[in-house]
């Protein structure tokens, strides 16, 4: 299968779908980072703290697979997440990537021009 390559009129119009699920990424790396914070607060080794921790792995273990399930979807439309930057999303062009970030109410692309390897 060949990556999917966006002109810049696709990506636009895929943004009300993309800027949900970066709605959505953002929420669930938030209630992540909350989960693993309380986590952290909390003894094994105290008894009456075994129920609350089984609890919060619980709908910690949820997030993390929610958070991927979103990950895929990006996958699935063509787009991916950046490494450097985990709330950009890139959409690959021919020769350039699209990228979108920042406030969902100011959507800005801007074009990153790939490194091509020597070969």
């Amino acid at each position: 299968m060949h990556p999917k390559s966006f002109a810049k009129s696709e990506a636009e119009r895929l943004l009300p779908l993309v800027r949900a699920i970066g709605r959505e990424l953002e929420e669930r790396n938030r209630a992540i980072e909350a989960l693993e914070r309380r986590l952290g607060t909390l003894s094994i080794d105290q008894l009456e703290q075994r129920e609350e921790i089984a609890r919060l792995e619980s709908q910690l273990s949820t997030q993390r697979r929610e958070l991927r399930r979103a990950e895929k979807e990006l996958a699935t439309l063509g787009c991916s997440l950046d490494v450097d930057h985990p709330l950009r999303v890139l959409f690959p062009g021919r020769g350039e990537t699209f990228a979108w970030e920042g406030p969902l109410g100011r959507t800005t692309f801007y074009r990153r021009v790939e490194e091509r390897a020597a070969g």
